[in-house]
């Protein structure tokens, strides 16, 4: 299937963004900040949103923390951003967070972790598995569930949702109800063969973009060897929690993405893996108007309330 065409439409006359190695990575900072941020608002009511700070391993680490309307204790559900590891803050993805805290009927604390190459790997993961201990502790304080927390991400967000699960089963806690994964590759680097060369050159990712961010990223190549970098090479996946993993057809990492699936279901573990047709990395942060983005939302939603309410 092709492109979706209201995606089209958008680029449609627009000068073609270069690949992301040829941009002051200040200059790409900027610039993802003030494409996610001139999107138009989601409409979705919430009781509260709240900027604070929580302790981490590398010093303070900013979230959001937003609280569905009605009466709780909700579930409470940790979100990491996508970004290649590199880009992204607490506002590039308010718009997921903000849909999901929502719909899912979850407290949702979004962490603004510490990016590459300033701190490589696996500092964002060291930050993120803080947060997620840290929302299990405090989640009394939230309005919060400390039986019903989850982990959700996209992208790279979706990878480090991927860690935390596998890490929160190795320590023995704690103990996650759902994962929810907006196209996290579950293996690095990118197999360079079917999508990856199909969507080489894009739409909006290249095969080449996400090397390069996973350059930034590790140390070196041992690092790939990393289950918090590829989920796939873990030593066991049985015991994990349900998994959401979406896939857009369009981008050269979807058969990554993909590839989790089955790994996942020969462990045992429940699985819901969906391709959305026509759409392009990233196409959920355009919830407020792309049909594609709101049914993957509804989706996730919908399965994060099951699995929380079981």
């Amino acid at each position: 299937m092709p492109v979706d065409p209201q995606i089209e439409a958008m680029f449609a006359g627009q000068p073609e963004w270069p690949p992301v190695r040829q941009v002051p990575l200040d200059m790409l900072r900027q610039s993802v900040i003030d494409a996610s941020t001139m999107m138009p608002p989601v409409d979705v009511a919430l009781a509260s949103v709240e900027d604070r700070s929580i302790p981490g391993p590398g010093g303070e680490i900013p979230v959001r923390i937003y609280t569905p309307e009605g009466s709780g204790p909700f579930p409470v559900t940790v979100y990491f951003h996508g970004g290649g590891f590199v880009v992204g803050n607490l506002d590039t993805q308010d718009m997921i967070a903000r849909s999901f805290a929502a719909g899912a009927e979850s407290v949702v604390v979004s962490v603004d972790y510490r990016l590459a190459p300033e701190h490589k790997f696996p500092a964002a993961f060291d930050d993120c598995w803080a947060a997620v201990q840290w929302a299990a502790a405090h989640a009394a304080e939230l309005g919060g569930d400390p039986a019903r927390i989850g982990v959700a991400g996209d992208s790279a967000g979706g990878v480090i949702a991927n860690a935390c699960a596998l890490l929160a089963q190795q320590a023995g806690g704690p103990k996650l109800s759902v994962v929810i994964n907006w196209y996290g590759p579950g293996i690095h680097p990118i197999p360079e063969e079917g999508s990856a060369l199909e969507f080489a050159n894009g739409p909006v990712l290249r095969l080449d973009d996400a090397h390069y961010f996973w350059e930034l990223h590790i140390n070196d190549e041992s690092d790939y060897d990393d289950m918090r970098a590829s989920a796939i090479k873990a030593k066991s996946h049985a015991g994990l929690p349900p998994h959401y993993i979406a896939a857009a057809e369009c981008d050269p990492i979807r058969d990554a993405v993909e590839m989790y699936e089955p790994v996942l279901k020969n462990a045992g573990v429940e699985v819901e893996c969906k391709r959305y047709p026509g759409m392009v990395h990233g196409f959920v942060s355009w919830i407020a108007f792309l049909p594609g983005a709101q049914a993957s939302m509804a989706d996730a939603c919908a399965f994060a309330r099951r699995r929380f309410a079981s």
